[in-house]
C-alpha cells in the first residue's frame, strides 16, 4: 500500500494482480487512468502498473516477483522474486524486458545476518549486513 505525496490517494495491489487507486478519506476508487498517471507517489511498493512493466522477464509468471520498493530519491527500484534474486532497476521502468543488475542472497544463516552478491557487466559487489534485532 502506498500513499500519494499529498496523502490524497492510496494504491494497493490485490490478490488478483490488479492495481487499485482510492481517494482518501472517502475511499472512492479512482478509475480515470489519466488522473492516476498524474499522481505523484510518496512511496512505491507495487509490482503492478505501467511504471514497473520492465521488472517482468519474458518468462515470468504473475507470482514470480514478490516485492518492490522505490528508493527515497525516486530514481531506483529494487525487486525480490521467488528465485532468491534481488534486482535493481531505474525507476520508472515502463519498457518491457529491461536489463538490470542482478543480486542473489548467497547466505542467510539467521534473520540477523545476510550476504548479498550483486553481478552487473562483469563486476561483483558483496554486501554484508549484520542487524541487531
Amino acid at each position: 500500500m502506498d500513499f500519494s505525496a499529498d496523502s490524497s490517494y492510496l494504491q494497493v495491489s490485490t490478490g488478483s494482480y490488479k492495481r487499485q487507486v482510492y481517494e482518501v478519506p472517502s475511499g472512492k476508487q479512482l478509475v480515470d487512468q489519466a488522473m492516476i498517471d498524474r499522481i505523484t507517489w510518496a512511496t512505491w511498493t507495487s509490482v503492478l502498473g505501467d511504471e514497473v512493466i520492465g521488472i517482468w522477464s519474458r518468462h515470468a509468471e504473475k507470482a514470480d516477483v514478490n516485492c518492490a520498493c522505490v528508493s527515497h530519491s525516486g530514481i531506483n527500484l529494487v525487486t525480490g522474486d521467488d528465485f532468491g534474486m534481488v534486482k535493481l532497476f531505474d525507476f520508472p521502468c515502463p519498457e518491457k524486458f529491461v536489463r538490470t543488475c542482478f543480486c542473489m542472497v548467497t547466505a542467510a544463516s539467521t534473520v540477523d545476518f545476510m550476504v548479498l552478491s550483486c553481478f552487473s557487466r562483469g563486476h561483483m559487489i558483496e554486501i554484508f549486513s549484520c542487524l541487531n534485532l
